[in-house]
């Protein structure tokens, strides 16, 4: 056999071969570029063939949690759009601001991806928690894409607790109001959902603090399940 029929017999096997369904489909694309910047890329997982799913974005911390949940999310039926941003090490106005605009772009392709742009919902993870509730509570991000009303729930695992004095620019903290999403709170600590008491004044919170990482997963896709219908 030739070296090209070598090759297009071995492709012709790859692609014949059974891929893993809650999340080949997605890797197809790869990382797809969102802005100029080589960070601003985000991650499609998905079933294979999925159509008008619910839409969840997911912003990882850079531990690589965000793969495994995205693959756990896209096997019970979500599209997951993993996204990357800008350095933590920089301004978190930054990164809140690159989560805002990954989301508005994923929500304007969100059919092409087999996912339901009316249904969509934000996850943030660790560092990137913060990320997450912002663009729930805080107006000016989702606004500035011209898309306000997108997020229709919003979460944030292991978030950890602020320390700063003025609240005011990057902190969820400063915007909790009545006619927010629904929000999910969740971590192995009470510390990762501090948020949560102030919110649940206004009963729009559920939390929960659990040491098992699975059945926080769960916890956060029951919740977004019931949220997104």
């Amino acid at each position: 056999m030739t070296r090209r029929g070598l090759f297009l017999s071995l492709l012709g096997g790859l692609m014949a071969a059974p891929l893993d369904s809650a999340w080949a489909a997605a890797r197809v694309g790869s990382r797809l570029g969102y802005g100029p910047d080589p960070r601003q890329t985000v991650e499609i997982y998905a079933l294979q063939g999925a159509t008008g799913r619910p839409l969840l974005m997911l912003f990882d911390d850079g531990r690589g949690e965000g793969r495994r949940t995205a693959r756990r999310l896209a096997r019970r039926g979500f599209v997951a759009a993993l996204a990357d941003m800008r350095t933590m090490r920089g301004s978190e106005a930054l990164v809140i601001a690159d989560a805002a605009l990954a989301t508005a772009w994923v929500a304007e392709r969100a059919a092409g991806f087999g996912g339901d742009p009316a249904r969509l919902g934000v996850l943030g993870l660790g560092a990137s928690a913060n990320a997450a509730l912002m663009l729930a509570l805080d107006r000016r991000y989702m606004a500035a894409q011209g898309r306000p009303d997108l997020i229709r729930a919003a979460g944030a695992l292991e978030r950890s607790p602020t320390t700063k004095r003025d609240l005011t620019a990057t902190q969820p903290e400063a915007y909790v109001r009545a006619d927010a999403a629904p929000l999910w709170l969740g971590g192995r600590d009470q510390a990762a959902t501090t948020l949560a008491s102030r919110i649940e004044a206004v009963g729009r919170v559920q939390s929960l603090v659990e040491s098992r990482e699975a059945r926080l997963t769960r916890a956060a896709i029951a919740f977004f399940s019931r949220e997104l219908v």
